[in-house]
């Protein structure tokens, strides 16, 4: 393992921040659709029941309607995931954080207490 490891965990709770508002924004779409298709739902036709025309336009109209729903409902879960395990992320890094900075103020205390090498010396285990 060659390279250097770098986290801010500041910079991806931003992203977190824009992703949170790009699945609002995908459910927002996803109610306007719904909402205009509703409006729509006549139009193919007004012998849904007996016209052949009319019941094939019907039932292409809902499968492409809940195709579309479907899957902007999986980019917003898709998101949601993503935002979720980044929040996870972030969490273990800062826990990781503090303790390594916990155990180095620890041990740095140890030292000025009884020395670098245990030997009761203080300071920098010289005499």
């Amino acid at each position: 393992m060659g390279g250097r490891y770098y986290f801010d965990p500041s910079r991806v709770e931003s992203l977190i921040e824009q992703q949170d508002q790009i699945a609002e924004l995908a459910m927002s779409i996803l109610t306007e659709f719904r909402d205009d298709v509703y409006e729509t739902a006549g139009w193919v036709g007004t012998a849904a029941g007996t016209d052949e025309m009319s019941q094939k336009a019907t039932e292409r109209d809902r499968k492409e309607t809940q195709t579309a729903t479907e899957t902007m409902t999986g980019f917003r879960d898709a998101l949601s995931a993503s935002t979720a395990a980044m929040k996870d992320q972030i969490h273990l890094v800062r826990t990781t954080r503090d303790a390594n900075l916990e155990g180095i103020d620890k041990y740095n205390s140890r030292a000025e207490t009884n020395g670098v090498f245990g030997d009761d010396a203080g300071g920098h285990g010289r005499r």
